[in-house]
């Protein structure tokens, strides 16, 4: 892995294959890098692309630049580097055993990397709800559920039975969970895995145009905050969601071969 800073063009990766993943760039990151004169590069990799991903991570003052999200989580989470190691030894060894252990081992690493999280967010998210009045208007289970929330509690949200059936389907009963509160509720997924407690659903309400009050699914309720760890990508993007990081794709479309020459007959020319 290549470390550089913003005022180095020679980055390391200028001679990759631009076809293939290269080796992250890593620089320490200012609030007003980006402004001019502060002395932001791109990095070329084998001096024609970009890296795919560029992620700010403000608490430790780094803008990484990466072609794999492992090699952002990499800086966020310690030892995560060597756990995609070991995962990769074990695809390539082909052993599933072998392949199924690392993989859990780190989507472990991710999810307790999301509960730590999750506890700040949920936490600084109850002190703005206090500064701003918004605590008022929740009743007392909720406030102690975002207490207990912020403590380090699983969230469930407000339970309730729903009907369901059993594994003979006979009629029963299931406890699931709700939160319509405008507070947000931070969730890690990869808390709710093993089933012991069941992810809280938004119950949040839209008014209709004609008056009716309903309850709209949507993939991102603006009521919960939800961070993902199934795999390397996902987390990324439900941190950039969170506001945890920073983060930008880019598309990569290799030049056809007769831009190329052209490229190459104006240099000539110039030469």
């Amino acid at each position: 892995m290549s470390t550089s800073t913003a005022e180095t063009t020679d980055f390391g990766v200028e001679q990759c294959d631009p076809a293939r993943p290269a080796p992250a760039v890593i620089v320490t990151n200012t609030p007003d890098m980006k402004s001019p004169g502060h002395g932001y590069i791109l990095p070329l990799i084998g001096r024609e692309r970009p890296h795919s991903f560029e992620a700010v991570l403000r608490e430790q003052a780094l803008r990484v630049f990466a072609d794999r999200p492992a090699d952002i989580l990499a800086q966020l989470i310690p030892d995560y580097a060597s756990l995609e190691a070991a995962l990769e030894q074990a695809i390539a060894s082909g052993d599933q055993a072998e392949i199924d252990q690392a993989e859990i081992a780190a989507f472990d690493a991710r999810s307790a990397h999301a509960t730590t999280i999750r506890h700040t967010l949920q936490q600084r998210i109850n002190v703005t709800a206090h500064d701003d009045g918004s605590w008022n208007s929740l009743d007392e289970e909720e406030q102690q559920l975002l207490a207990a929330a912020a403590a380090g509690t699983v969230p469930t949200g407000v339970l309730y039975l729903a009907p369901a059936e059993d594994d003979l389907g006979n009629p029963a009963e299931e406890e699931l969970g709700e939160w319509s509160a405008t507070v947000p509720l931070v969730l890690n997924r990869g808390e709710y895995v093993d089933g012991d407690v069941s992810e809280p659903a938004s119950g949040l309400e839209t008014e209709m145009p004609d008056g009716r009050k309903v309850v709209v699914v949507v993939e991102h309720p603006e009521n919960l905050v939800i961070l993902d760890p199934i795999d390397p990508y996902t987390y990324l993007s439900s941190l950039k969601r969170a506001d945890v990081i920073e983060l930008e794709e880019r598309e990569y479309v290799p030049m056809d071969d007769l831009y190329t020459s052209v490229l190459e007959s104006s240099a000539a020319a110039g030469a």
